[in-house]
C-alpha cells in the first residue's frame, strides 16, 4: 500500500509532505482542509481527534505531524534518520521542544502579522509573542552555532525539518531575526531545499 498523507499543504501537513519528498518515497496526498477535517469520513475513520494531518501506511495509522516525521525517518533511514539511540533521543527532544516552546508563539506572530485582516489582527498580541520568543530563539541560535549549522550530527536531519517548519512561520511573517543570525541563515537553507519547495506547491 502506498503511504497516504491526509491534509492541506497550508497546514502542519506541509511538514509531512516535505519529509516524504526528502525521502523520495511514493505517497498519495489527499488534501483535506482544516475546517473540513471533523466531517471528513476518512479522518473520522483514522483519527479520533478529527484533525489533520494523519497518515495511513500499510496498516499503520499515525497522527501528529512531528510523530509522523519521526516515524517516516525511522522506517526509511538515510541521512535524515538517527544513526544511533543518542541521535534518536535528540531528534525527539528538538521536535518536542519546538512544539512546546515555539509553535504557539510562532503561530500567534504569523496570524497577527500576516494572515488575519482588519480588526481581527492584534498587533499587541504579535509583539508580546515576539518578545516571548526571544529566549527560545536564543537557545536555538546557540545550538546551531555549536552544531556546524545543523541541530544534530553536522547534517540536515528530521530535527532540522521539524523545527524549521515552525521557525519558517516567523520568516514568512517578516519577523526580524537579525538578533539570531544562525537561526536566520539556517531556516533559509532549510526552506531553500528542493523538497521543501515541492511540498509548498501541493494543494
Amino acid at each position: 500500500m502506498t503511504l497516504k498523507i491526509y491534509g492541506m499543504s497550508a497546514s502542519r501537513t506541509s511538514r509531512n509532505l516535505w519529509m516524504a519528498e526528502e525521502l523520495g518515497i511514493a505517497y498519495e496526498h489527499i488534501p483535506v482542509k482544516i475546517a473540513d477535517a471533523a466531517s471528513d469520513p476518512d479522518i473520522a475513520r483514522l483519527n479520533p481527534n478529527l484533525r489533520i494531518p494523519v497518515i495511513e501506511d500499510d496498516g499503520v495509522v499515525i497522527s501528529e505531524s512531528m510523530a509522523i516525521n519521526l516515524y517516516l525517518a525511522a522506517k526509511h533511514g538515510g541521512p535524515l534518520a538517527a544513526r544511533d539511540a543518542a541521535e534518536a533521543g535528540l531528534m525527539a527532544q528538538w521536535s518536542f521542544w519546538a512544539v512546546t516552546d515555539l509553535e504557539s508563539l510562532s503561530l500567534t506572530v504569523l496570524m497577527h502579522r500576516l494572515v488575519l485582516r482588519g480588526e481581527a489582527r492584534d498587533a499587541a498580541r504579535a509583539e508580546a509573542a515576539e518578545t516571548s520568543l526571544a529566549r527560545p530563539l536564543a537557545v536555538l541560535d546557540k545550538a546551531l552555532a555549536k552544531g556546524d549549522g545543523w541541530l544534530i550530527g553536522g547534517r540536515f536531519t528530521v530535527a532540522d525539518l521539524n523545527v524549521s517548519s515552525i521557525v519558517h512561520w516567523l520568516a514568512a511573517a517578516r519577523m526580524d531575526l537579525s538578533g539570531v543570525p544562525h537561526v536566520a541563515d539556517w531556516v533559509k537553507r532549510c526552506r531553500d531545499r528542493d523538497a521543501a519547495k515541492t511540498a509548498q506547491k501541493l494543494p
